[in-house]
């Protein structure tokens, strides 16, 4: 009897629940952006509109400075380019200006360089569409061993942004392996440390580079990588400098 009862309590509960996911409605959120001057002519309240009319302007007024000039458009693509030597270059130049230990290498992710750098003028807003995030700074110490397993990893992707180091890849049936690699000109040591910059999303093990998330040692700056970036613009332009990069031979893909 009490089995009966059991089984019967079972079929109900199981019956209850299925009817209530049944039931429960669909919700569904659809979007999409809204130039801030089309408020000008949708009936949007006068109130409202001079809420967003200010906002715009106060984002209009910091986006507006010109930093700098690039000499030529600078786009991102595997396994190197222009667009992502330069944002490797800047990091590890600039983050050294915030630690007192050498960095030897930096190291960023194509996925975060959201648009290219044109021709001409650079304003603080082209940077801003460039690197739309706000991650953080992360200075992580690696040694040999974990440096070559992270090579290979960034191999096994086609490439990322690197400064510092140069790799040689080769391709296989499913994606590239590594043949050599060198930081500073030099072969890697396997027991020795190694300093990497690189974005605090990087340093939790992201986008494929899982030994980034293993690091002996981490230190995590309280500046964004866009301001480094226009800390390292604004200081070429004062220095009478264009912004200019190119493919380098950093990473090589060995047929």
């Amino acid at each position: 009897m009490k089995t009966t009862r059991f089984i019967i309590g079972l079929l109900l509960l199981l019956f209850c629940a299925t009817a209530c996911r049944e039931q429960s409605p669909r919700i569904i959120i659809d979007g999409k952006c809204i130039p801030i001057k089309a408020f000008e002519s949708s009936g949007t309240s006068n109130a409202t509109y001079n809420i967003i009319r200010c906002a715009s302007e106060v984002i209009d007024s910091i986006k507006a400075p010109v930093i700098g000039y690039a000499n030529s458009r600078l786009t991102a693509y595997r396994p190197e380019s222009p667009l992502m030597n330069f944002a490797a270059d800047a990091l590890r130049s600039t983050a050294q200006r915030y630690s007192s230990r050498k960095i030897d290498i930096a190291i960023s992710n194509k996925g975060g360089l959201r648009n290219d750098i044109a021709e001409g003028n650079i304003t603080v807003g082209d940077i801003y569409s460039v690197f739309p995030f706000d991650n953080t700074v992360a200075l992580l110490t690696l040694d040999g061993e974990q440096l070559l397993r992270l090579f290979e990893e960034i191999a096994a992707g086609g490439g990322e942004p690197i400064s510092g180091a140069r790799i040689v890849i080769a391709p296989t049936e499913e994606s590239y392996n590594v043949v050599s690699a060198t930081v500073g000109g030099r072969s890697i040591e396997a027991q020795k440390s190694y300093c990497i910059a690189t974005s605090d999303y990087l340093s939790q093990g992201n986008d494929g580079l899982t030994t980034l998330g293993k690091a002996k040692e981490r230190i995590m700056l309280p500046v964004t990588i866009r301001d480094l970036m226009i800390e390292y613009i604004t200081e070429l332009h004062k220095q009478g400098k264009a912004l200019s990069a190119k493919e380098d031979d950093r990473i090589v893909i060995k047929e």
